[in-house]
């Protein structure tokens, strides 16, 4: 790859990710095209393309980059060098922070709370989505540490499930003693719906400091609904 198509690839990127949802549709020679969603893009290797799907593994292309066409405003198309054509159109989902503007951290998680998706149920339970989003670039390391956590706490391996995601906590809010429960979970970005849940207990099966953490996240979620608490 020649020192201009890297340029070329880089600025591609750059303009992608201004964007916070991804389409993308493979397309190659004698296959049916493959569509995913991703929620960033990265280069690798320096002509590779990966994408991002948010709690899940990403998807890189099948080869490194060769070229780069303009196929409207938002959509541009790599073509590999195996002839395959990876055509990503950008958007800006609803709620979903910018990765280059985000002021959360990894260190307080009441900053990565996703107001558009939490508030009440409609069994009155509070629901508090996450998107990781609001760190910004998360390093791989932590990236991989969020990974395994879904994949081993809340269900999140399988195949059919490693798409754009995150965690969601929901509890009652007349219920956040010590032992009462509480659901944490995966729940989907392309779909809008709950994944997975799976029960813990406060200060039990959830440490002290992480159970003050949830109570104070669900109040905040409660108190920003209108909603008196506990």
């Amino acid at each position: 790859m020649n020192a201009t198509t890297i340029n070329n690839l880089t600025a591609a990127v750059e303009g992608m990710s201004r964007y916070n949802w991804l389409t993308v549709t493979a397309e190659a020679e004698g296959k049916e095209p493959q569509t995913f969603h991703a929620t960033g893009i990265n280069t690798h290797m320096g002509d590779f393309v990966v994408f991002n799907r948010q709690c899940a593994t990403g998807f890189y292309t099948d080869n490194t980059v060769v070229d780069i066409a303009a196929a409207g405003e938002n959509t541009l198309t790599f073509l590999t060098a195996s002839g395959t054509a990876y055509t990503v159109t950008g958007e800006n989902k609803a709620g979903l922070a910018h990765r280059d503007t985000a002021a959360g951290s990894l260190g307080d998680p009441a900053s990565l709370i996703d107001w558009h998706r939490s508030g009440l149920t409609e069994a009155g339970e509070v629901l508090v989505v996450l998107d990781f989003g609001r760190a910004g670039q998360i390093s791989g390391k932590d990236s991989g540490k969020i990974k395994s956590f879904v994949n081993s706490n809340l269900d999140g391996k399988p195949q059919s499930r490693q798409h754009c995601r995150t965690i969601y906590i929901k509890a009652a809010s007349d219920k956040t003693g010590y032992f009462d429960p509480v659901v944490i979970g995966l729940y989907s970005l392309e779909s809008e719906t709950i994944l997975t849940g799976k029960t813990f207990f406060y200060d039990v099966s959830i440490g002290e400091t992480e159970s003050d953490t949830i109570r104070a996240m669900l109040k905040a979620v409660e108190e920003e609904s209108n909603i008196p608490l506990f």
